[in-house]
């Protein structure tokens, strides 16, 4: 790497013409930003929308003076996002040419005429080498009369993982996450709180690998904090795992955040803790008149369930989780939960429990299940429960259009497990909203 030489690209107008002969720019969606993106690119960029939301969640004022660096920038979607909300240049560092001339393209395209965008420059190279890299960029700056050194306020990394894996390590990801924060630590400027470096991780790192790099960062930045954060968009995953250092970091070790389409819906902090579940033996356990609530499995994943619930359930209020795992986890209680926003920005659905089914709604069952639900007072209702993918969409159309002129509210149904002598036995639990 000591030996790597690097390539600077400066955004032009030339290059968004060369680009569009090539690619047409299109937007994920509409309002949003054109960007320039070949197939694979399409596949590794992180969505406007998420990336202009995380550039949003960063304080100006915390952040060193300088240029916002991305090491492995790709598209350049989150360093564009970053460089736009910020306000700062930008320097992207792409090993694959064409994907950098795209990316120098993309700042340009996004660029709307802003003064600091002459700073702005994508490096073709490695990079792990910090050195080179810096020289070429100097260097270039120096070429087109800037006299400047700008040093590097911010380091961003999101490195490169296998597409079809279930699960992630970090010998997988290129480039080298201890390779990269190693080789610019000495680079980067230093705030009240550290250094500003934010890492993209696979959502898919369990805790040993997620605990190897907390010891990457400690030997790399000695006494600095930092901020595991997960984030969800609300489909029943976690779509991000990202880790905020120094200057980025909040004042707890771990976050988790739910997003919407342009803004953060919920967001608690907290160090983290496991939860208990309250496995159930029969039916009776389950009261009719109970409260059960389905919430985003981001809540467990970063441990921070027990922060939540504590906002969520009132003080001398009855609650069990029921269960932890998978798309849906669960908690019952005896009262409501509170109206905050923080506490039901995390929540997918909340009920009162009406009705209990031992059987699961099938195609020649579900008028009968319409007709039953629909005569607690129930117009509209969700089918969340584990049923065949193949005709769980047409039991949903079909449940829908039996309801249809029924008066009530909406509903909804969820199965959970009942540990029997016989061995566990599903219960579809009915809840109205």
């Amino acid at each position: 790497m000591e030996g790597e030489e690097h390539e600077s690209i400066v955004p032009s107008k030339r290059g968004v013409t060369n680009a569009k002969k090539k690619i047409k720019p299109e937007a994920s969606r509409k309002g949003e930003p054109a960007f320039f993106m070949n197939e694979g690119m399409k596949r590794l960029s992180t969505p406007w929308s998420v990336a202009s939301i995380r550039a949003g969640q960063i304080d100006p004022l915390s952040l060193p003076a300088g240029v916002i660096l991305d090491a492995a920038v790709g598209s350049g979607v989150q360093l564009i996002a970053f460089s736009k909300i910020l306000k700062r240049p930008a320097l992207g560092i792409e090993l694959d040419k064409e994907v950098a001339e795209l990316c120098a393209a993309n700042m340009q395209l996004n660029s709307e005429g802003e003064v600091q965008r002459s700073l702005d420059r994508v490096l073709v190279g490695d990079g792990r080498a910090a050195e080179s890299a810096i020289t070429t960029y100097w260097a270039s700056l120096r070429d087109a009369g800037t006299r400047a050194h700008p040093p590097i306020a911010m380091l961003h990394l999101d490195p490169a993982r296998p597409r079809d894996a279930q699960n992630h390590s970090l010998d997988e990801m290129e480039p080298n996450i201890k390779e990269v924060l190693k080789a610019w630590s000495n680079r980067l400027q230093v705030g009240p709180k550290g250094p500003a470096v934010l890492l993209d991780l696979s959502p898919r790192l369990d805790t040993v690998q997620r605990a190897m790099v907390d010891g990457i960062l400690e030997t790399t930045f000695p006494g600095a904090s930092w901020t595991w954060e997960w984030l969800s968009r609300g489909g029943g995953r976690i779509d991000r795992l990202s880790i905020w250092i120094g200057s980025l970091s909040s004042n707890s070790s771990k976050r988790c955040i739910r997003v919407g389409r342009k803004n953060v819906i919920a967001s608690i902090e907290g160090k983290g803790a496991g939860a208990n579940t309250s496995p159930f033996n029969s039916v009776l356990e389950i009261p009719r008149g109970a409260y059960l609530t389905i919430v985003d499995p981001v809540l467990i994943e970063s441990g921070l369930q027990n922060s939540w619930h504590n906002k969520a359930v009132a003080s001398g209020t009855g609650s069990s989780w029921v269960r932890t795992d998978g798309r849906r986890p669960i908690l019952i209680h005896t009262d409501e939960i509170s109206e905050d926003d923080e506490v039901r920005g995390f929540v997918v659905a909340t009920g009162r429990i009406v009705q209990h089914r031992l059987s699961a709604p099938e195609l020649n069952t579900i008028d009968q299940v319409a007709s039953s639900v629909a005569k607690k007072g129930i117009s509209n209702i969700t089918l969340r429960c584990s049923l065949d993918p193949e005709t769980h969409p047409t039991l949903q159309r079909r449940i829908t259009r039996e309801l249809k002129g029924v008066e009530g509210t909406r509903g909804f149904m969820v199965d959970m497990d009942l540990q029997r002598p016989a061995g566990t036995q599903k219960l579809y639990v009915v809840c109205k909203e």
